[in-house]
């Protein structure tokens, strides 16, 4: 059975007609003018799939030189297509270790891999979405078999997000005890809170995504230009840098195949990743400094900082976004927050008019893990459309949509103390009620900023602000009155609380001066607020 990632169609995108499409990688790269996404299973899926054309990419744009310091970005952008005669060159070469179902170097695979017992691990163990115990959710009730195509974007997604717990102990893996492989930690990217910043198309993506370390190396390289694994572990390998952390092969994995379909695999222990020391890298990622690590390795460490399923993309936008370091400080003044590379790259590369002109998206994307990390509790995807020069620390749209945000915080508190304090007014507790109507205002306001945001730019970002505060203003009292509406008529007399009086009309009062203290005075005449448009006509693209 021959399948051949460089050749045969396995990554499912969206052309720029937003039609389903299923393309080889090599197509990936000669199209991707023409794609705008991957748009396979899972978003978590997509970003692993993502990184393996990434690694490509670095990989082909580094053995130009042997460096990437001659890289003109802008040159890059302004190209008619990607350098597709070096891309082709490299994946004819390596064309090789891209067979899926090779007899002795099948793509990210052991071919002899086997438990001395014979067992295996099922095709749940490898689509996330299966049922079975640690799946993420269900997408089908049985799987007798995947095709190459979809088992070739398990097998990635696997590598990268793999749940931990005790594998199958492989024939030949000197840790395994018992027929048992004991746990060494969740898929690399399970650890991150993934960042991807997505152009109009696949191109543009690729180039966003292009965030080269400082200290890079000849000996990062991708798993497909190593020598083949074999079912032990690999003494004293470490990822080298960003390629090296795209490919990272964390599983042994060998898949089954019966009648032109996988219709079984075994999943063992691969190779740990030193996940303390891996910030200078990852690019695709935030970071948070870690007290317990830097005590216990003796010098600043930080963490790969996951994604909070309860907290949306909007509201965490100012701690992801490059601060400039401006940002909060341990007591020894290390920055307590650490940007993603590809976002620093971004606000570097926003002086350029050519790349500051067009929006991007940013694509949060993660899964939360549950007990011992041994199962999926919760998948994260989000995303926010921007101009570039956000991601620049001074630039007038940071300024102006950091007010924004903080205005929205405070809008949030009123509408929150106006909940509590009708409930204390009916006779209930104000916590509960405080909370419910603050996640209203977010709600509300969250809607409003997607729509929003896409449309500040340097140029407008003071009159932007203007129209976000009038808009919020309008909807929050539409809601605060909504409240007041519904209301107990027990709400409507005076009660004593803990030494304070209440009622729905005196809550009202402090909602409108709450209110007042974070918005202002209204700054446009009230016959106008109908004509409002959080968004207004954007031009074209080129």
């Amino acid at each position: 059975m021959k399948f051949n990632l460089v050749d045969d169609p396995w990554i499912d995108v969206r052309t720029a007609d937003d039609e389903p499409a299923t393309v080889s990688l090599r197509e990936f790269f000669r199209r991707a003018d023409d794609l705008t996404r991957i748009a396979g299973d899972l978003p978590t899926q997509d970003f692993a799939v993502l990184r393996i054309a990434l690694a490509v990419f670095y990989r082909v744009l580094w053995l130009r030189d042997e460096t990437y310091d001659d890289i003109d970005i802008a040159e890059l952008w302004n190209a008619d297509s990607l350098p597709l005669d070096e891309i082709d060159h490299y994946l004819d070469t390596w064309r090789h270790r891209f067979e899926l179902f090779d007899d002795k170097q099948p793509f990210m695979q052991v071919p002899d891999l086997a438990t001395a017992s014979g067992k295996t691990s099922g095709l749940t163990a490898l689509v996330a979405g299966s049922p079975g115990e640690g799946a993420l959710f269900t997408m089908q009730q049985h799987i007798e078999s995947l095709s190459p195509a979809e088992a070739a974007r398990w097998l990635i997604h696997c590598h990268a997000f793999d749940i931990s717990g005790i594998k199958p102990g492989a024939v030949g893996d000197a840790r395994a005890k018992g027929g048992k492989g004991y746990p060494i930690g969740i898929g690399w990217c399970g650890w991150l809170g993934g960042l991807t910043i997505e152009g109009r198309t696949i191109r543009e993506t690729l180039i966003h995504n292009f965030a080269p370390p400082e200290n890079e190396t000849p000996d990062d390289r991708p798993i497909w230009e190593h020598e083949p694994l074999t079912p032990a572990v690999r003494e004293g390998v470490e990822p080298e840098g960003p390629i090296g952390l795209f490919t990272w092969p964390i599983r042994r994995i060998r898949l089954h195949t019966n009648n032109n379909a996988v219709s079984d695999v075994l999943i063992s222990n691969g190779d740990p990743v030193p996940y303390w020391r891996q910030r200078t890298s990852e690019p695709m990622s935030g970071w948070r400094f870690s007290e317990p690590q830097t005590k216990k390795r003796g010098s600043p460490i930080y963490m790969a900082r996951e994604h909070d399923p309860a907290r949306l993309l909007w509201r965490s936008l100012s701690t992801i976004l490059p601060d400039g370091g401006r940002g909060d400080k341990t007591k020894d003044g290390d920055p307590q927050l650490l940007p993603s590379s590809s976002l620093d790259a971004l606000a570097n590369r926003s002086v350029f008019q050519t790349i500051s002109g067009y929006a991007v998206n940013l694509r949060a994307t993660g899964i939360q893990y549950g007990a011992q990390n041994s199962v999926y509790a919760e998948l994260f995807s989000d995303g926010l459309t921007f101009h570039p020069t956000l991601a620049r620390p001074d630039s007038p749209t940071r300024q102006y949509v950091e007010d924004a945000l903080t205005r929205a915080d405070n809008v949030a508190r009123a509408l929150g103390s106006l909940g509590g304090d009708i409930a204390l007014a009916s006779g209930g507790d104000l916590e509960p009620a405080r909370s419910i109507a603050r996640e209203q205002a977010y709600t509300i306001m969250g809607q409003l900023f997607r729509v929003w945001l896409p449309s500040v730019t340097d140029d407008n970002a003071e009159e932007r602000l203007v129209v976000w505060t009038e808009v919020i203003r309008t909807q929050i009292s539409n809601a605060a009155s909504q409240l007041v509406e519904n209301a107990t008529p027990s709400a409507l007399a005076v009660r004593e609380v803990k030494g304070r009086t209440v009622s729905a009309g005196s809550a009202s009062l402090w909602f409108l001066k709450n209110l007042h203290d974070a918005l202002g005075d209204t700054a446009i005449d009230p016959d106008q607020l109908d004509q409002l448009d959080p968004q207004p006509p954007q031009k074209e693209a080129r």
